[in-house]
This record gives structure tokens, C-alpha cells and sequence, in this order.
């Protein structure tokens, strides 16, 4: 035997013995964390569903509290000589009865008066009764828990260490109202001492099984361990082996029999898994070529999509300069972006001048994101402008009508688009505008705050056919801006799976500097919204448009 044989037989000698110990330390200390598991996961069970009787047991306690009183007692319980003292002593000792016949510590009823709580009803204990130190009627009892049940109108469930004959305690605070709108809080105490100490014995003898189950599968890890090992090491030595041949055919023919021979051996996964191994020398260079040409068709379509998505993109207007210097009198200042989710997306904007007096503008979200709805996009903003220059449809609401009636043939994937458009007179802020269930935009009048726009809104188009559409009327006044976006914006989420909103959205536009021009308030969005969503991948293709009505000093 040569050295190198020497040194590679005494090598796979230490790789056999390493493996069938990790085997076994393996198996033993997964079978050590399933007891542990199984111990807790059923202390946990046992634990929730103990609580979970509690707290009925409670509420109906506290439910029950109204109907044991006098009638009326809690809506005159509600000043310090509101009840007599011999009607309270009746009650307390009608629900210390009632304590000790459901086994509750305590049953009660708090009012408030100011930041003070006070004692309206309540039980006594045994003890209590026996020396006279059971709750007084009006006695102030101060609990920050009992606040917060009071002040958000909910119930609220603890538990406490008591120091007394009743050691561990679960209770509960139950904000209600009487019949004549009069507040109070109902509450019920019960001990949970013995069922602490009946958990722990069901815990104590679940660790006990699993220990015992400990030894049974050690002496099988020990087995398996053995057995695996040993063909594991040869397949090891094999693959190994592989590798140096650069996946050709290995030279030693007996470790090749060896693995060959496993599959009739015996029928389990280390047998499958040296059938694939032998199969994988006649396959591997089949699928490395493969995988190279793959990669290829992969890269070339990827650069197919982003041009397509360049081209959807130059369909939709780029330039803003000249929107305002259409005819001598006109005082359009407009601005508008999309960021799409994908390399193509399905949201659209668009504006163009019908005459030297009026201008349409729209923002549009079709259903769906990618390749799909950048088509359904395109062919959408070619009807609308369409229907709006060539055909010279002169209102909003019959383009919407003609171009949704056009989409329906065309529409085999079931696809639609919500749509806001609008026809605005560049010389007096008039405004016609139609609505095909898109997001609502903000107006924002000169020295005011942004405000959502109310109106009937439609259906989106593409949905089913005969539909007629509203048109709508705004005056903008000059310093005003109108807001349109799409729900990329508020549909945005940050890291922590939050949305962005339409409050948000709200509050950022009115941050927005009185005066400033469109281009900073898509600038802010688009940089609020890209901010917020950090951490987390775009959800929706976005876009927006701003489009403010100058002063004629501005214009």
C-alpha cells in the first residue's frame, strides 16, 4: 500500500468515526429538544386552556353583578350618600353568598369620580365579615389597571401575587353601562393557587416520560448511526472523487461498483440517494449546459422587459416646460412622475392641450403589475387620447364611456383601470372632470390645508359594458393645486408591514410649502413615500400629478 493510500484510508477512518458520533449526538440531542418541547408545549396548552375557563367563569360573574343588585342600584351609586348603609350591608352579604357558593375571592363594582375610584359593591371574605374589614361603601380604591379599563371602555384581565391566605390570583375589570347610561366597572377576583400546583404536576411527569423515551432512542441512534455512517463516507469518498474528475467519470471502479450495488441492498433514502448519484454523472453536463443557455435566455429577455418598459415609459409625456406657454393667457403649472414595480408597469398619466383654452390631464391604475398590464396600460392611453383629440369627444365623462366600451372586446384577460380624468380651461380654472373608481385626489386652496375631494365616484373601466359615467365640476381659484396619485402611494408599506395611507398622505401635502410649484410637490411625495417604504419592496407601480392654476402675475 502506498503512503497516499495510507494517508487517505487513515482519513476516511476519522471521517467515519466523526460522522457516526455527530449521528448520534444528533439524534440524542433532537430527541432531548423534543422532550423539552413537548413538555413545555403541553404545560403552555394545559396553562391557556386553565386561563381561558377562568376568564369565563369571570366575565360571568361580572355580567351577572347588575342583575343581583337592587333595582336602580348603580345609577343612584353614584355619590357618597347615594346608597344607605343598611341596603349596601344587605348586598355585600348577598354577594359574599354568592362568592362562596361559586368559589370567587371577590365580586365588586367601582364608580369615578374625578381621578378617584370608588367602592359601590362588593363581597366579603370569611374573614373579612368575621372582624368587619370587608370594603366599606364610597372607599376610594386606586388601581392603574382599573383606570385603563374605565378609560378605554374594555376588559381587563391580570394576575397577581396576593399577600395572603390566597397567594396567586387572576381578576378581572368589565367597564358597563345601566340601562340609564350610568358608567361603572364590575370586577371578580377568583385564587388560581391550586391549578399553578396541578400544571406543575402534569409537567413534572411529562419530563419524566420524555427522559425514559431518552434511552430507547439512544440505543437506536447508536444503531443508526452505525449503519448510515458507513455508507455515507463511501458516498462521501465518491462524490469527493467527482469533484476531482471535474464530474466525469470516476477512475476507481470498485468504489463505483460499491455505490451501484447500494440500490439493491435495500430500498431507503441513502440507497435513492446513491441511485441519484450515479445518475447524476450522465446527467450533470447535459444540465450544466443547459443551465448555460438558460441563463442566457434569462438575461436576454431581461433586457427585452426593460425596453419594453423604456418604450411604455416614452409613451407618457416627459417634458413639462411648455405645458404653460400653450397660448399667451395660460396658467397651468403641471408636473407628474410613475415609478413602476417592475420593469414595465400598469399605471399611467397623461395630459395634452384639446385647444390653445383647454387642457385634459388623467392618471390611470390598471389591475395587476408587469408586462400584462403595461399592455392593457398602452392600449387604454391610446383609446383615451383617441377619443379626446382624434374623434374630438368633448367631455370627460363620455371619453370614459366610448374608451370603456372600446376595452371590453379587446379584454380577454378580465383586466380593468381605474381612471381620473379631467378637462381644465387654462385661462379660468374651470374644471370638468369624470371619475372610473379611481383614488379620490387632494385639492388644496391657496392658504387652506389639502383636503380629499368628495364626489360619486364609478366603476373602472373594462369591467362590463353600457356603463355611464358622472362628469363633475371644480372652479380652482388661483394659488390652488389639485393632487392626483394612484394606490402605489397610499398602499405603500415600511419595514414594519405598516401602510402608508391617506393620512399620510394628508399631512405630507400639507407640509408642502404655500406657493411651491408642482415639480417640488411630486419631488416630496415621491421622496416621502420612497423614504417610508425603506426595507421593504415596492408593492405598486406608483405615480403622480400635481397640477396648480397660477396667478396671472405668475402665468
Amino acid at each position: 500500500m502506498s503512503a497516499t493510500e495510507t494517508d487517505n484510508t487513515t482519513h476516511l477512518q476519522r471521517i467515519r468515526f466523526g460522522l457516526r458520533f455527530k449521528i448520534i449526538l444528533g439524534l440524542t440531542l433532537f430527541n432531548m429538544l423534543g422532550t423539552a418541547i413537548f413538555a413545555w408545549n403541553y404545560y403552555r396548552i394545559e396553562r391557556a386552556s386553565t386561563i381561558d375557563g377562568i376568564e369565563q367563569k369571570l366575565a360571568a360573574a361580572a355580567r351577572a353583578l347588575p342583575d343581583m343588585l337592587p333595582p336602580g342600584y348603580l345609577d343612584r351609586a353614584v355619590s357618597a350618600d347615594g346608597i344607605p348603609p343598611e341596603e349596601y350591608r344587605q348586598v355585600l352579604d348577598k354577594l359574599s353568598k354568592y362568592c362562596q357558593d361559586t368559589g370567587l375571592i371577590y365580586i365588586y363594582s367601582y364608580y369615578r369620580v374625578g381621578d378617584d375610584f370608588h367602592t359601590t359593591s362588593s363581597n366579603g371574605t370569611p374573614a373579612e365579615l368575621a372582624d368587619g374589614s370587608f370594603a366599606n361603601y364610597w372607599e376610594d380604591y386606586p388601581n392603574e389597571l382599573l383606570r385603563q379599563a374605565w378609560d378605554e371602555n374594555r376588559p381587563k384581565y391580570d394576575e397577581t401575587t396576593a399577600e395572603d391566605e390566597w397567594a396567586q390570583v387572576y381578576f378581572l375589570f368589565l367597564p358597563g353601562v345601566t340601562a340609564n347610561g350610568t358608567r361603572y366597572v364590575a370586577g371578580a377576583d377568583i385564587a388560581i393557587s391550586y391549578l399553578y400546583a396541578r400544571l406543575d404536576e402534569s409537567l413534572r411527569k411529562s419530563i419524566l416520560f420524555g427522559f425514559l423515551s431518552f434511552f430507547v432512542v439512544f440505543l437506536f441512534s447508536f444503531y443508526i448511526g452505525t449503519r448510515v455512517s458507513l455508507k455515507i463516507t463511501q458516498l462521501a469518498r465518491y462524490t469527493r472523487e467527482l469533484a476531482a474528475s471535474d464530474f466525469q467519470p470516476i477512475e476507481d471502479v470498485a468504489l463505483r461498483d460499491k455505490i451501484g450495488a447500494m440500490p439493491s441492498q435495500s430500498r431507503d433514502e441513502i440507497s435513492q440517494l446513491a441511485s441519484s448519484f450515479i445518475a447524476m454523472e450522465q446527467r450533470l453536463d447535459t444540465y450544466l449546459r443547459e443551465l448555460t443557455e438558460t441563463t442566457a435566455t434569462k438575461e436576454r429577455l431581461r433586457n427585452e422587459l426593460k425596453i419594453a418598459g423604456d418604450i411604455q415609459l416614452s409613451m407618457l409625456p416627459r417634458s413639462f416646460k411648455d405645458i404653460s406657454v400653450v397660448g399667451e393667457r395660460s396658467r397651468i403649472d403641471l408636473s407628474a412622475a410613475v415609478k413602476p414595480t417592475k420593469e414595465a408597469g400598469g399605471d399611467l398619466y397623461d395630459f395634452f392641450y384639446l385647444d390653445n383654452d383647454h387642457l385634459c390631464f388623467m392618471v390611470g391604475d390598471v389591475s395587476d403589475k408587469g408586462m400584462p398590464a403595461a399592455l392593457f396600460m398602452t392600449v387604454t392611453i391610446t383609446l383615451l387620447r383617441a377619443r379626446a383629440t382624434i374623434d374630438r369627444v368633448a367631455t370627460p365623462n363620455e371619453i370614459l364611456r366610448q374608451t370603456n366600451e372600446l376595452l371590453i372586446p379587446q379584454n380577454a384577460m378580465c383586466q380593468f383601470v381605474t381612471m381620473f380624468i379631467g378637462i381644465i380651461n387654462v385661462r379660468t380654472g374651470a374644471i370638468v372632470f369624470a371619475d372610473g373608481g379611481h383614488n379620490h385626489p387632494f385639492i388644496r386652496r391657496a392658504n387652506s390645508s389639502p383636503k380629499m375631494m368628495e364626489f360619486a365616484g364609478g366603476i373602472a373601466l373594462g369591467i362590463m359594458p353600457g356603463i355611464e359615467y358622472e362628469v363633475h365640476s371644480l372652479q380652482l381659484e388661483p394659488g390652488d393645486t389639485l393632487f392626483l396619485y394612484t394606490d402605489g402611494v397610499t398602499d405603500s408599506i415600511a419595514a414594519d408591514e405598516s401602510f402608508y395611507g391617506d393620512d399620510r398622505l394628508q399631512r405630507e401635502l400639507a407640509a408642502i410649502p404655500e406657493g411651491a410649484k408642482s415639480s417640488e410637490w411630486i419631488e416630496t411625495i415621491m421622496h416621502s413615500v420612497f423614504d417610508f417604504a425603506q426595507g421593504h419592496s415596492q408593492a405598486d407601480d406608483i405615480t403622480v400629478l400635481a397640477l396648480r392654476f397660477l396667478p396671472e402675475s405668475d402665468a
